[in-house]
Order: C-alpha cells, then sequence, then structure tokens
C-alpha cells in the first residue's frame, strides 16, 4: 500500500509539505495543494486518520455510517449507542444513504477526518482491498453485515448462508426435493455465492432463490408461485408473515406446503411457523462493547437460531411425507 513517502515523491513535494497539506495545519499554494491531491488520487492514497488524531484532535465519537436507520440492527445498536454517548457526555454522529463506493469514501473519511476514534460502518460498495486498508490504519472502525477474514476482529456479521443451511437442512431431512428461497435484493447476492460453494444439504435438493418485492403487500414473484416447491423459506424478516399469508392464500389447500419464516424478535413460543431468528440484541451488544473505550474485538461471526413449529395443516403434509416433525 501508498505510504506518505510515495505520495511527496509522486507529487514533487516534501513529506513535511504532504502532512501539512492532509492535516491543513499551516497555509500551502494552491498549485502544490492540487499536485498532492492528484498524487493521492493515482495512488490511491488513504491517510491515516488514525494516527494523526491521537496526537492532533481530542477524542470525539461514537459515529455510525448506515444504510438505513430503519434496519433492526440499526435501530437496536443507535438507541443503546446513544444512551452511551449520553452517559459519556458526548455526541454520537449519524449519517445514512451512501449509494456508491465514492459516497462512503466520502463519508468516512469526513468522520475520520474529524477525529471520531470509533466508528460504525455499514459498507455495501467499496472495494474490499480498500475498504481492508482503512481498517487496518484505523483500529476502531467497526464494519458491519460484510466480513474480511484479515481482519475478522473488527467484522459484525451474520452468516446468511449458514443461518440458510440450517433451514434446508431440516427440509431437506423431511423428504423435500424441490425449495424455494425468498429473500430481499441485498441478500440475493450473498446467499447465491454461498449456494455454489457450500455442498451437503444444499445438494441435496433443487433449490431455486426468488427475490420478494419490496411491498409487502404483493411481496411473492410469479415464479416463485409458480415453482414445484413443496417447502418455501423466507429469509426477510420484514416480509416473512405477508409471504406466509400470501403463499395461503394462493397456495391453499390445494397445494400443501412447509414454510420456515425469519425473525429478528427473540424466539417466540407461539410462532406461527418454523422459523430462523436472527441475533440482533447479541450483535447489538456485541457492536457496543467494541465501539466502547475497550475496542473489545468481535469474537465471532453470528448466525440464526431456528425454531421449529407446524400448524396442522404441516404436520400432516410431513406425516404424508413420512417426516417426523
Amino acid at each position: 500500500m501508498p505510504t506518505i513517502i510515495d505520495v511527496a515523491k509522486k507529487a514533487g513535494v516534501s513529506v513535511a509539505t504532504v502532512s501539512r497539506i492532509i492535516n491543513q495545519t499551516t497555509f500551502v499554494s494552491e498549485a502544490k495543494v492540487e499536485k498532492v491531491n492528484q498524487a493521492i488520487k493515482a495512488l490511491n492514497f488513504i491517510p491515516n486518520y488514525h494516527a494523526q488524531n491521537l496526537t492532533n484532535n481530542p477524542k470525539i465519537g461514537p459515529a455510525m455510517i448506515v444504510q438505513s436507520i430503519q434496519d433492526p440492527l440499526t435501530a437496536t445498536l443507535l438507541k443503546a449507542l446513544s444512551a452511551e454517548a449520553s452517559s459519556n457526555s458526548m455526541p454520537l454522529h449519524l449519517v445514512s444513504g451512501a449509494h456508491s463506493e465514492a459516497q462512503e469514501i466520502e463519508m468516512l473519511e469526513n468522520y475520520l477526518s474529524l477525529g471520531v476514534q470509533s466508528l460504525y460502518f455499514e459498507s455495501v460498495y467499496m472495494e474490499e482491498a480498500r475498504l481492508g486498508e482503512f481498517m487496518r490504519l484505523h483500529p476502531g472502525l467497526l464494519v458491519a453485515k460484510r466480513y474480511l477474514p484479515s481482519y475478522a476482529k473488527q467484522c459484525l456479521h451474520l452468516d446468511i448462508v449458514t443461518s440458510l443451511w440450517l433451514a434446508v437442512k431440516l427440509l431437506v431431512e423431511h423428504g423435500h426435493k424441490h425449495i424455494t428461497v425468498m429473500c430481499e435484493a441485498q441478500q440475493y447476492c450473498a446467499i447465491e455465492q454461498g449456494l455454489s460453494h457450500i455442498d451437503s444439504p444444499f445438494q441435496q435438493a433443487n433449490i431455486a432463490l426468488s427475490r420478494l418485492s419490496h411491498d409487502p403487500n404483493d411481496c411473492l414473484s410469479s415464479d416463485a408461485l409458480s415453482s414445484p416447491a413443496s417447502a418455501f423459506v423466507c429469509l426477510s424478516a420484514r416480509l416473512s408473515w405477508p409471504v406466509w399469508q400470501q403463499l395461503k392464500e394462493q397456495l391453499g389447500c390445494t397445494n400443501p406446503f412447509e414454510f420456515i419464516g425469519s425473525s429478528n424478535n427473540a424466539a417466540d413460543s407461539k410462532a406461527s411457523y418454523s422459523t430462523l431468528y436472527y441475533p440482533v440484541q447479541a450483535m447489538a451488544q456485541q457492536a457496543l462493547s467494541f465501539l466502547s473505550s475497550q475496542q473489545q474485538a468481535i469474537p465471532k461471526v453470528f448466525m440464526a437460531q431456528l425454531q421449529e413449529r407446524y400448524s396442522d395443516q404441516e404436520l400432516g403434509y410431513l406425516s404424508d411425507l413420512g417426516a417426523t416433525a
């Protein structure tokens, strides 16, 4: 990775000049600023704001860069982090809505340049090598919903493919040969890639992926309804209930099926169907521990808990399949 020395050589200026421009400590001519900025861009150089701020600025933070504050994990962590920041008489910085790698980089660099020491970052678009370099230079950066093995202790990650594995394994054991997995757009790519790298039980059944519409009143696609599937898995916690209702309305008693949904809440013994429970509370607590002054490393990748529950119709169907619920 390029260093400040490489930037100075390419721009034809001293290292001290590059440092002054990055830190904005003293006046530097516009011509030199332009040369340095061009060199930084050409070399894909990432200033180490963490090191600068340890000596130049007071501690500021924590901060969150998120995709949406309506996300259950984000909302849970935001509430806990707000209380933590308030108790320490520190402001909580929050920004959302990046739609490109350039926007993510701009948001991240802006906060790091302010002196934020602990930052929760939901990255969707940033190229992995560049994201990894940010994580290497800034040990207080916690990346959510992505997993970089080299920086596992700074990743807050729910393994959606392993969670799906639990559901598919159960359905295969029940005798299902055709399974439709329904998910939202942001989950689709991770699942599609994961299915091609994992063997049993995914290879013991014909698995079709279907993207759900954002509208909960009409979220099923035509391919999901016309598929030969005898079992359905919905990985969207937000849409599991409407999907289940629409499947019952569309398929009815003429096409019996087994259904596994998902939830962001704690396990519920009164659930209407088998459910993958995502550990939102545990993940938020782990993130809070990391973003605190101790910056405790993330010890593991998270996965869902599967709780089985069956309607009378499903129990009858499973009996016909020769399976035991």
